[in-house]
């Protein structure tokens, strides 16, 4: 039973306090027997291996998905895009802005099942993983420079790679930045989608259908995304869109 038990790699999604106090609240609502959603990024490498070698911490890439994973099921039907750097344009001389050529990454979601404790209720933990949108530059391969070729890629695929990359450089403290942006922007994007549906009109209820559990510092930039993807793309004046998003954390 222990060999067959260690056939099976870890999560790489974090062991800490605060990841252990998310899937507390994941487990927890679905023995309760609400309706939830969990999200969060599917880290391809995880944290580290941690191995001792002449009285010193090696760290080795945690590759928890080599053999892949029984319990995730790709979603790729929900795939959004999240957009960072380029400048942005007045759409209509008031609060609402076009965002003009923006570095494009694809987010696609795989669900984890989150069954409730002696119910038959389930619930769904949503883990985003990133990719480019433009995956290969043929130009750039045909005229010997192969790096480039991929580029765009491997800068896209980075996002997704490794939980709490090193940051006492810029690149990573660019590279946390962009991993908090990925993550609540394609989960307000999946919210907003659930939310809407042939019958519902506009978004005035949006605070009594949705309720949203920030559960660190982490994904704070969600409040200003809600305020951005209710302005911007739903069209809805500042005033109305601050009270939805006053009322909906």
């Amino acid at each position: 039973m222990e060999e067959m038990e260690e056939e099976e790699e870890d999560a790489g999604l974090g062991n800490g306090g605060l990841g252990r106090l998310a899937a507390c609240y994941l487990d927890s609502l679905a023995t309760l027997g609400y309706p939830a959603y969990g999200y969060g990024i599917r880290y391809e490498y995880g944290l580290f291996k941690q191995l001792i070698k002449n009285y010193e911490q090696i760290e080795l890439p945690d590759d928890w998905l080599k053999k892949g994973s029984p319990w995730e099921l790709p979603r790729r039907e929900h795939q959004y895009p999240v957009y960072f750097y380029g400048h942005v344009e007045s759409d209509s001389g008031g609060f609402s802005y076009k965002l003009i050529e923006p570095e494009v990454v694809i987010a696609t979601a795989y669900d984890v099942p989150v069954p409730g404790y002696g119910r038959k209720h389930v619930n769904t933990l949503r883990l985003w993983s990133a990719s480019s949108a433009n995956s290969f530059d043929l130009r750039y391969f045909n005229h010997g420079d192969y790096i480039k070729a991929v580029l765009d890629r491997n800068k896209a695929e980075n996002i997704s790679k490794v939980l709490y990359p090193n940051d006492n450089i810029f690149e990573g403290k660019e590279l946390r930045l962009k991993q908090e942006y990925f993550l609540v922007s394609a989960t307000l994007q999946d919210i907003i989608r659930r939310y809407k549906s042939p019958y519902r009109v506009g978004f005035d209820d949006f605070p009594d259908k949705v309720a949203i559990q920030l559960n660190d510092t982490h994904p704070s930039l969600a409040i200003p995304e809600l305020m951005r993807l209710l302005i911007d793309i739903e069209k809805i004046p500042w005033e109305k869109a601050w009270d939805i998003t006053k009322r909906t954390f």
